[in-house]
């Protein structure tokens, strides 16, 4: 894409650029906001110390600059962001379009590390221009990112310090390089950022390999801010400077890490140290690194070097040298549901505020009427309950065809057109024809709790990073309310450049693992893929179900986990993870327990609760017992065959309310009855699709057994699906009660 690169002078925005052209980028232009009249601004989004040298700096690299005065007033200082008449955002704006009309520019460097507020502004101002924002620097390891940067060449010097540990007389006009011990030292003693990230420090780039010129200082003044005998500020105003020409000799090798270099450690490891559940993310990446480097003959990643990274094409040579040898599949042969689904919107709610919406389903001609209609459907139930769609926190979407994906988007963006959109999960399933969607979701409205107790904290990054994959779409990554996380459906897409990862359902398991694992961490300092309770891996095939499995359970055994096996998943992936999480999952139950049903249906089910009894899951497998978790479909016998065929076509209402008596026990175990606290319970009832079908028959059983508890208020959504954890389970259902 062609780039314009939003500059303060400093090393993160000019390392970005360095990143954004190791992705394939062209860096066709150089912006900057810079103040009026004073040498200093205290902006809360840009550099302007420095600001002097920005000329020079195009100069140096030879590329159109593009600048634009702000004053610096904020008028917005939340998490959101709304465009505002006079705040400093809106120069940002008015900045970007005349390079965009100018220069037909595509995306923005952008050099944030750690500041959502710098970056909801720069992807709010991305958004209404049409322009996508490159962030490769985002989360990094700021221990790592300064190495690499000193590492490819790129000379940068403090012009400003305002931190405990740093001193104007001392640390003034020296480089990263001479400064990088004594950095890593004060974060060890006073938690200074390692990159300045907090306003520690700022900087100044002289040279780096885009630069075809070196920037040379003639003369500078330093500026005393503050004389505080703690924390003492003080910046350098240059007054002289000019480009140096660079002998050939000076254009030395270096080394970018690139999309694919973040994900080699995938590629390498074969997770045989790995099985230790205690581990968190950052030990197994270096688990990784050691084990990769002792097979490699390359330094370790500890060394603090590049030298062990790959090169662009080094680093696809692995990627399709690791990749995992497909076996021949078995032909999946699946059928669509043939009859009419009778499901029935509605809704339940409990004390707290939480709204559970299911079975709403989306019929008509084409995509476009069935979900135009079930979009109706949803806002006409939201409004009924006095909320608005801003209180929906996630959405579970069923299409019958996943190829007409961008029409749901583009209806769908038509509702969900505002800041920090619900997350969501999108899966294809085997819907009957003319039944195009059925959707489901959760909201959150406050009623007499305390707010505070259940604030809202939503996650929406929508920059192009190395972190994790971007929600350029009307969703968000994640949302926290309370205790409680909701995270969307993730695949194996590779963050920098938004593809899925190659090498099969195993290297697409491991990255998928790292997204949760790095978003539940992004919305909690102490988040971790342990703390999910209960999750969905939908897979396109009966087979890739034991690997996913096995990924799974070598992180973390604290999740009850469903495998139900669909049609298809965006972007051709094999695998989508949906998942939730509760803060305390640490310190939640378990147990396993199971009956029989009429002596012909094995009934299991898995349950977590916590402590207090006020959040529960159950997992629950209806089988015939002709199979285990791990018979294949050339395992069976055409007798088993016949037999399980027969079992799952004689299953009547009778067998179906027992069984769902039964569920109702195990998530209602241990609750307190009471008149006045009547829990709602949500279960989503998954069944595969045989002829004659059972779908009418579960939703007929469940009307009446809804209608029936008086203990519980129910939601409950019918959905038909390839295949189930094995093939010998023809129901699942995933059950949750939490406040």
């Amino acid at each position: 894409m062609k780039v314009v690169a939003l500059v303060s002078g400093g090393k993160d925005s000019t390392f970005n650029m360095l990143c954004c052209q190791s992705e394939g980028h062209e860096i066709v232009a150089l912006a900057n906001l810079h103040p009026a009249d004073k040498d200093e601004l205290d902006s809360f989004m840009y550099q302007t110390v420095g600001h002097m040298g920005i000329e020079m700096l195009a100069e140096a690299m030879e590329l159109p600059l593009y600048r634009k005065t702000t004053s610096g007033l904020t008028t917005q200082k939340g998490k959101i962001y709304e465009p505002t008449e006079d705040d400093e955002v809106e120069d940002l704006y008015e900045l970007l379009k005349q390079v965009k009309d100018e220069m037909q520019i595509e995306a923005v460097s952008v050099g944030a590390i750690f500041s959502d507020y710098q970056r909801v502004r720069c992807e709010n101002v991305c958004s209404r221009l049409n322009l996508t924002s490159l962030a490769y620097l985002w989360r990094r390891d700021q221990g790592e990112l300064l190495q690499e940067m000193i590492d490819c060449q790129l000379e940068a010097i403090i012009i400003k310090v305002a931190s405990l540990g740093l001193t104007p007389e001392r640390h003034l006009g020296k480089s990263i390089r001479d400064m990088q011990g004594h950095l890593l030292k004060m974060h060890d003693k006073y938690g200074v950022n390692i990159c300045g990230e907090g306003g520690e420090y700022e900087t100044f780039t002289l040279d780096c390999p885009l630069f075809k010129k070196r920037i040379v200082i003639d003369d500078h003044q330093v500026i005393i801010s503050s004389s505080d005998p703690v924390c003492p500020v003080g910046y350098i105003n240059f007054t002289k400077l000019h480009l140096e020409a660079k002998e050939p000799s000076d254009f030395k090798e270096y080394v970018i890490k690139n999309s694919l270099d973040f994900i080699n450690e995938l590629n390498s490891s074969s997770y045989s140290d790995l099985s230790d559940p205690d581990l968190t993310d950052t030990e197994l990446e270096f688990i990784e690194k050691e084990n990769f480097a002792k097979h490699s003959g390359m330094p370790s990643s500890h060394s603090g070097s590049l030298a062990g990274n790959f090169s662009r094409s080094q680093s696809m040579n692995m990627t399709k040298n690791n990749s995992l040898e497909q076996e021949t599949l078995e032909e999946m042969k699946f059928e669509y549901e043939q009859n009419r689904l009778e499901n029935q919107p509605h809704v339940v709610s409990n004390s707290k505020g939480w709204h559970w919406i299911s079975s709403i389903q989306g019929e008509g001609e084409t995509t476009k009427d069935g979900v135009e209609k079930a979009m109706n459907q949803l806002e006409e139930i939201i409004l009924e309950h006095s909320m608005k769609l801003n209180d929906i926190c996630y959405i579970t979407i069923y299409v019958r065809d996943i190829s007409e994906y961008s029409i749901l988007n583009d209806v769908y963006i038509q509702r969900f057109n505002f800041q920090n959109p619900p997350t969501r999960v999108c899966v294809e399933t085997c819907l009957p024809h003319g039944c195009h969607i059925i959707m489901e979701a959760v909201a959150f409205k406050t009623g007499h709790v305390k707010e505070t107790d259940y604030k809202r904290h939503t996650m929406h990054v929508q920059g192009i990073s190395h972190w994790a994959p971007a929600n350029i779409g009307p969703y968000s990554q994640s949302t926290k309310i309370g205790e409680i996380t909701y995270i969307s459906g993730q695949i194996g897409l590779i963050p920098g450049n938004m593809k899925v990862i190659s090498g099969g359902i195993k290297q697409e398991c491991k990255l998928i693992l790292r997204h949760i694992n790095r978003i539940a961490k992004a919305m909690n300092s102490h988040g971790q893929l342990r703390d999910v309770v209960q999750g969905i891996c939908f897979v396109t095939h009966p087979s890739y179900i034991s690997e996913a499995r096995r990924q799974w359970e070598r992180r973390t055994a604290n999740a009850i986990m469903d495998y139900i096996v669909v049609p298809g998943l965006p972007r051709k992936a094999l695998v989508e993870w949906q998942v939730w999480i509760h803060t305390h999952n640490n310190k939640f139950e378990y147990e396993e327990t199971g009956c029989s049903v009429g002596n012909q249906y094995v009934i299991s089910i898995r349950r977590r609760w916590n402590y207090e009894n006020n959040c529960a899951a159950i997992i629950c497998y209806v089988s015939t017992g002709q199979t285990s978790s791990s018979t294949k479909l050339t395992d069976m016998t055409d007798e088993m065959k016949q037999r399980h065929e027969t079992l799952m076509t004689s299953l009547n209402e009778s067998h179906l309310d027992e069984i769902m008596q039964y569920n109702l026990s195990k998530i209602m175990q241990g609750y307190p009855k009471t008149t006045e606290n009547v829990p709602a319970i949500h279960f989503r009832i998954f069944y595969q699709v045989m002829n004659p079908s059972p779908a009418n028959l579960i939703i007929k059983t469940m009307k009446s057994f809804k209608d029936a508890t008086k203990t519980a208020n129910i939601a409950f959504t019918v959905i038909p699906s390839c295949y189930l954890q094995n093939y010998g389970t023809f129901i699942s259902i995933c059950g949750v009660r939490h406040e």
